[in-house]
């Protein structure tokens, strides 16, 4: 069980298959756990960085972050600490969040760049949502908040289709949790990490990818943040919320890797298409 005693966190990470590096950035409160369904499966294409962000799971931070630039500044340390220059990059949620700072901070570091339920900017909607994740976080019971999360995360047909398994979830999480400090400070620190418009500039091929039925994140935040990114692939996928990569990883998986391994003369092909393509990635949807 490998640490890193970086600058400001002794950082927790796991490697996992080889091939291509590509690092992988957890959501809100998660550790590098949340990828264990998918993991088996990247793990046979590419060589898996999975770190636990700061004071979350079991990295022990040395100082409080006070903005998403802290935590994309751990990864850079991390990876410069496994002697890698530069490698692929896959964010969820908050993590895509952090994954945006590291593209726009960092770009030389980044190769391609997968941004999974996410936005860049912050209006009333997303920040009354963060609010309301925030009371539930500091008043009720973890398990309460996992289920407010739960509920506004996950697409309806799936929740009642899966309500055993959301159930354990909600069940273990409460049990196992990040401590609520971090995950507030989590919250504190999206809140004042929106990049300004002349600045975000992402020059890393990039794919969004939203689930269909996403309210914490909806898909028409996903669509101007692609809409934003030079050349970039636009896909939602029909019947998932906010977590496609466990509730149809069969659909969401397959098109990481054939994003991450697509040649380069396909990928300059794409971004000089115009305009950027927008997918709706299912037969399933008329």
């Amino acid at each position: 069980m490998p640490w890193a005693d970086l600058t400001d966190v002794r950082l927790y990470y796991e490697l996992l298959g080889n091939g291509e590096p590509v690092l992988l950035i957890p959501g809100l409160g998660a550790n590098c756990r949340m990828w264990d369904p998918v993991a088996p499966e990247l793990a046979a294409h590419f060589s898996l960085i999975l770190p636990d962000n700061r004071n979350v799971g079991k990295s022990v931070g040395k100082r409080k972050p006070h903005a998403l630039s802290d935590f994309a500044a751990d990864l850079v340390e991390l990876l410069d600490e496994l002697q890698i220059e530069r490698a692929h990059v896959i964010g969820i949620s908050l993590g895509g969040v952090i994954a945006q700072r590291l593209a726009v901070e960092h770009p030389g570091r980044i190769d391609r760049l997968v941004l999974i339920s996410t936005a860049h900017r912050f209006g009333p909607y997303l920040r009354d949502v963060s609010a309301l994740l925030g009371r539930c976080l500091y008043r009720m019971p973890y398990t309460l908040f996992q289920r407010t999360v739960e509920l506004l995360g996950t697409a309806p047909a799936y929740y009642d289709s899966h309500i055993d398994e959301v159930e354990q979830k909600i069940e273990t999480l409460g049990g196992d949790h990040a401590p609520r400090g971090a995950v507030l400070t989590q919250l504190r620190c999206l809140a004042v990490s929106e990049i300004d418009e002349p600045d975000f500039r992402i020059a890393a091929p990039t794919m969004v990818m939203c689930g269909e039925y996403d309210a914490l994140v909806p898909n028409c935040y996903a669509k101007r943040m692609a809409d934003e990114i030079p050349g970039s692939e636009f896909h939602v996928l029909p019947g998932c919320g906010h977590n496609p990569l466990t509730e149809d990883p069969g659909m969401a998986v397959p098109m990481i890797v054939e994003f991450l391994q697509r040649k380069p003369h396909a990928l300059f092909s794409r971004l000089a298409c115009e305009p950027r393509p927008e997918v709706v990635s299912s037969s399933r949807v008329p």
